[in-house]
């Protein structure tokens, strides 16, 4: 039977948080990394700062091509554009008892891991943690809360894989709707990233103007009629979450989309924007403002790459 491993893919602020309070907790965990990172971690540790610890743990580090066998779990949490090249990555660590969680925007990426690895071999997914990658490489949590929920994509019992999972500072819950729970949290990242990145500025700023409360209303009705018509209708307590979100006054809500184009980073416009409108056409939904947030961030990726 294959050993309780954990492999954590990536370090960024999602993958550092999560694979760190499990390292913290003694659990047997390495990070499959890019060799620029690895040797950062290797050298000075991976450094973890929340609003109440500061601590630098000395992690297992591996690249790809130094992976030794199969793990019983995989936590993917990568950009969402990096999974196809990271499914190839880490087939030797997937015997016939691993257990893939990704932790990425979108739902895009199961079929890329499903139709490698199959679909007893990958759960469903969703993460919720404010969190940054610094320059220097700490990971910095933004607020306290952080929490995985996962589920079985073909009904099989995920309570195991939710055990490994559950230390200090990861709340943890299993579904048995995830593909629901996955678009859910994608119509608020969704709604989100186009509000910010089309208004140039977070939530508080643009409900603060005549008008900016409703765009944000509108944007968030489309991104729910696209989850509608694809056949996961958000309820109207998910809704008015989202809603609330959108349009609290003075929140300094944004997305990571907004922090990478703000910082001139490379952003994920396609699986997380790109996608969902793609969608919407295949189903006749209209969406003009997500349209228009998308072909704004598409614009800036290609003025990014045209000055590389």
């Amino acid at each position: 039977m294959t050993s309780e491993r954990i492999l954590v893919v990536g370090a960024g602020a999602t993958g550092g948080y999560f694979g760190a309070r499990l390292a913290q907790a003694g659990r047997d965990v390495t990070f499959l990394l890019r060799p620029a990172r690895a040797e950062h971690v290797r050298a000075h540790g991976l450094r973890l700062v929340t609003p109440g610890e500061d601590l630098t743990l000395r992690p297992a580090v591996v690249t790809a091509d130094e992976l030794d066998g199969p793990f019983r779990l995989v936590l993917l949490a990568t950009r969402a554009d990096a999974v196809t090249d990271v499914a190839g990555q880490i087939a030797p660590a997937v015997g016939p008892d691993t257990r893939i969680l990704p932790v990425l925007n979108g739902v895009a990426h199961l079929d890329v891991l499903t139709g490698r690895f199959g679909t007893r071999a990958v759960l469903g997914g969703v993460a919720m943690i404010a969190a940054a990658l610094r320059p220097d490489g700490t990971v910095t949590q933004l607020n306290p809360a952080a929490s995985v929920t996962l589920g079985s994509l073909n009904g099989a019992d995920a309570t195991a894989v939710a055990g490994l999972l559950d230390v200090n500072g990861i709340d943890v819950s299993v579904s048995d709707r995830i593909l629901a729970e996955m678009w859910r949290k994608w119509v608020f990242i969704v709604s989100i990233t186009a509000l910010t990145t089309l208004m140039n500025a977070p939530v508080g700023d643009i409900v603060a103007v005549p008008g900016g409360d409703g765009i944000a209303r509108a944007i968030v009705a489309e991104a729910a009629s696209v989850s509608a018509a694809a056949g996961q209708a958000l309820g109207d307590d998910a809704i008015a979450f989202v809603e609330g979100a959108a349009t609290q006054p003075g929140s300094p809500l944004t997305t990571s989309v907004f922090r990478d184009v703000a910082a001139g980073r490379a952003a994920e416009v396609e699986p997380m924007l790109g996608d969902f409108i793609d969608r919407a056409r295949r189903s006749g939904t209209p969406t003009p403002y997500l349209d228009a947030a998308t072909t704004r961030l598409r614009v800036y990726e290609h003025l990014r790459t045209a000055r590389a």
